[in-house]
């Protein structure tokens, strides 16, 4: 029997959830919004192994910078583990490369698996708008779709396989929307 589907942020007091590192989330009139960073905000009551995830998210500005983070351990004042051990699915329109200084990566774009990944499409919606994820993580292959377009698979996932999902905080400026995060367990992963 399938497990019912978790509503994460409906109530924006956020039981469950922990902040690490700088920056937070405040509740807006129809969810949360990213301040600050870089941090992440990730859901400290259960783990999620397998499952089916839908997440609304709006940008402020082009220049906006988030993520989704999942199947990350535990997180105390280190970003680290998340970002070594767990999945990014990434909000950046720009696809920015920090090493290499430049746009338009699609290792770093909106719906890639941040550096493992690339976006294959580029689907999100204007500056403003609500647009939607539904990724599914199931054993070792995650699928990110944007807005019902298919925009990246990772295939042989190496990292964990069941861990805890968070929200990126990314830099100061940046204001990221979040509303509507539904998870559906669909193995035993979940504890």
């Amino acid at each position: 029997m399938d497990e019912p589907v978790l509503d994460l942020i409906g109530d924006t007091a956020l039981p469950g959830w922990r902040m690490a590192g700088a920056g937070g989330f405040r509740p807006t009139s129809e969810g949360i919004e990213s301040f600050g960073g870089p941090g992440i905000l990730w859901f400290a009551e259960r783990t999620f192994g397998d499952f089916v995830l839908t997440i609304d998210w709006r940008l402020r500005s082009i220049t906006d910078n988030s993520g989704l983070f999942i199947r990350c351990p535990p997180l105390e004042d280190s970003l680290s583990p998340a970002i070594d051990l767990g999945y990014e699915i990434q909000i950046d329109d720009r696809g920015y490369d920090p090493k290499r200084r430049s746009v338009g990566s699609p290792l770093h774009l909106t719906g890639a698996v941040y550096g493992l990944a690339p976006a294959l499409a580029v689907c999100s919606n204007l500056v403003g708008r609500w647009n939607r994820f539904h990724i599914e993580a199931s054993g070792s292959t995650i699928t990110v779709v944007l807005n019902d377009t298919p925009v990246s698979r990772l295939i042989e996932a190496s990292r964990l396989r069941s861990g805890h999902i968070g929200l990126q905080t990314h830099h100061s400026g940046s204001a990221v929307a979040f509303r509507r995060l539904c998870v559906r367990p669909t193995s035993d992963g979940a504890s």
